[in-house]
């Protein structure tokens, strides 16, 4: 008994993972976006050879040379600690969005006064808060990303998800807890505050269309290629739709180990900020074979204390040099005008 309870309790998270509607691991996303996958690279051979063929499409999609790569071993292991370890440490660091958004709301009444109630269609009021907090979250997800290929500190926690050298949809969970932190605190900010504003505009909390609690815009996007960013399959989005949204080639180009690529395409959905902020790659129609990973001499990148251990010790280095590094400019900072005063009274005299 004792046994089954610890094998049902191991196993629950993972299972309500597969059945729920709006998860990353959804199976009905895995397989609405496997149809897509099926569809894409059907289309592709027919247009090559003018017949698809289907046995080579699925030896492509579940060839062992993925499944038996140590890289994919280790997002499983990853998924494990993610889904069943971690969640009650994770929500007692956890930043509410909704706290933000009440501390948004009331600020802006302080400031401003508050609005009556909104007494407009409230499928409108709906629809026009799902795509403000849509928008909102692809702005913390793109600033978020950004920082951390920017700053040494969270790069080094960061740096696990491209430690990744072969990609499948268990590479969503391939990040150190460190990172899944920052980032949740990035989007409550984000988030919470658009959620916040648009309280103060109606005049009341606003809903959106969602399932289990997901944006039903980010919803439709993994039940079609959401997955695909994180696949061997090469589909590119290019001309004018290469600079709106983001597609598998796209995010695969960001995972690539050739410096050309580095800190591009940092966006989740949406290539608009990429495209403003000068870092995006709108791929090539024709597949460049990309290689993943991070090439660093003696890193064990697959195994529990590389993905684990050492972020934390590179982390911490990181961190310790920067606060050294304001310290020192702070320092010069305070005697640089005794300098000065010398230097004048040197003159005068």
């Amino acid at each position: 008994m004792e046994l089954h309870g610890a094998t049902r309790y191991l196993l629950e998270p993972i299972l309500s993972e597969l059945v729920s509607p709006g998860s990353i691991l959804s199976a009905y996303s895995l397989a609405s976006t496997f149809c897509v996958a099926v569809f894409a690279l059907a289309l592709r051979h027919r247009a090559r050879r003018g017949h698809a063929n289907l046995p080579a499409i699925f030896r492509a999609i579940f060839g062992t040379r993925v499944t038996g790569h140590e890289s994919f071993h280790a997002d499983v292991k990853l998924v494990f600690l993610s889904i069943v370890v971690l969640p009650p440490f994770m929500m007692s660091l956890a930043l509410s969005a909704n706290t933000v958004s009440m501390a948004v709301s009331s600020v802006l009444k302080s400031a401003f006064g508050s609005f009556a109630p909104s007494t407009g269609h409230e499928a409108s009021i709906r629809a026009m808060s799902t795509v403000a907090l849509f928008v909102a979250y692809e702005i913390g997800y793109w600033v978020d990303h950004y920082l951390k290929h920017r700053v040494s500190f969270l790069w080094a926690f960061h740096k696990l998800h491209h430690t990744a050298e072969v990609l499948t949809p268990l590479t969503n969970y391939r990040n150190h807890p460190v990172d899944n932190v920052i980032f949740g605190y990035m989007l409550s900010i984000f988030v919470g505050g658009a959620a916040g504003v648009l309280a103060w505009i109606f005049g009341r909390d606003t809903q959106i269309v969602s399932v289990d609690g997901k944006n039903i815009i980010f919803i439709a996007f993994l039940w079609t290629i959401g997955h695909l960013q994180h696949s061997q399959f090469w589909i590119p989005f290019t001309g004018v739709w290469g600079r709106i949204l983001m597609s598998p080639a796209h995010h695969q180009i960001h995972h690539s180990d050739d410096p050309r690529h580095f800190n591009r395409n940092l966006g989740s959905v949406l290539a608009v900020w990429d495209w403003l902020a000068g870092t995006l790659e709108i791929p090539s129609t024709k597949n460049p074979r990309l290689s993943y990973g991070v090439k660093e001499v003696g890193q064990e990148a697959h195994s529990w204390r590389g993905m684990l251990a050492t972020p934390l010790v590179e982390g911490g280095g990181a961190l310790w040099r920067a606060l050294l590094s304001m310290r020192k400019s702070s320092f010069i900072g305070r005697r640089r005008p005794e300098r000065d005063l010398t230097d004048e009274m040197g003159q005068r005299s």
